[in-house]
């Protein structure tokens, strides 16, 4: 398992440098994208990234019109419906692409990167990985997710309190517990499969080469490599789809929730 700069390490407030880069890269790589694809819009006969685009708009259209109540609040989610099933697709991928590691041997403190670290690692540090292998950054998503859907909620405060109460006294509890699941599991699904997918082509890029040139593990890895771009692809629909589920179940625009 290689090592990560981070500042202020073993603290509360631990910030994983390659993750933020990985993030800002995710997104610029988003916006590039979408840029190239609006340069020249031609709506009589799109092509190529335009094409695909469109695609993938109608896709998100569908899925929040499944999981919103009304089409009111459909419209509402769909523009981050699509971003973030673009972002965490090209997230998911990253790391499935390349995978860069530097081998420091000289401790940087202030990085983090102190001897005990370096010793784990051995001396492996990386730089470029799926920033949704960090645990944090996924559960920061789900946390931000559950916050708007109490916050799309809260426009209703009276529906929004219903929500909660309920004639018979055993519901609460179990209400409650699920406002807590639901981001921990939101979250930890998506870190949970991209971490293990990588964690795995790790070891079968560490399988011996045979006379010192024949790699043994390139089959396995091949058809982990392609089994990983399925799950990065499906995780970042699962993600999506979820995220407007949870803020559909508290949009109360039509006087009810689904």
């Amino acid at each position: 398992m290689p090592a990560f700069p981070t500042l202020f390490r073993g603290t509360a407030f631990a910030i994983n440098l390659t993750t933020i880069a990985m993030m800002v890269l995710t997104g610029l790589v988003v916006l590039i994208v979408m840029r190239l694809a609006v340069r020249r819009l031609d709506m009589r006969h799109p092509r190529g990234l335009q094409n695909v685009i469109e695609w993938i708009a109608d896709f998100a259209a569908t899925t929040a019109r499944d999981a919103m109540p009304s089409e009111k609040a459909a419209r509402s989610i769909l523009p981050l419906a699509m971003v973030m099933l673009v972002y965490l697709f090209v997230a998911n991928w990253l790391g499935l692409i390349a995978t860069i590691e530097l081998v420091v041997k000289k401790p940087v403190p202030w990085l983090g990167l102190t001897p005990d670290v370096l010793e784990q690692a051995h001396g492996r540090v990386a730089l470029f990985d799926s920033p949704t292998a960090n645990m944090s950054m996924t559960l920061g998503l789900a946390i931000m997710v559950w916050l708007m859907s109490h916050a799309r909620g809260l426009r209703h405060p009276r529906e929004w309190a219903k929500h909660f109460l309920s004639p018979t006294p055993w519901v609460l509890p179990l209400t409650i517990i699920e406002e807590i699941t639901n981001p921990l599991t939101h979250g930890m699904r998506l870190f949970g499969n991209i971490f293990a997918g990588e964690a795995l082509m790790g070891v079968i890029l560490g399988i011996p080469l045979i006379f010192g040139w024949v790699p043994v593990g390139l089959p396995l890895l091949l058809i982990w490599l392609f089994y990983s771009a399925f799950v990065s692809t499906i995780q970042a629909y699962v993600f999506t789809i979820l995220m407007c589920l949870y803020i559909g179940n508290k949009s109360f625009d039509e006087g009810h929730a689904h």
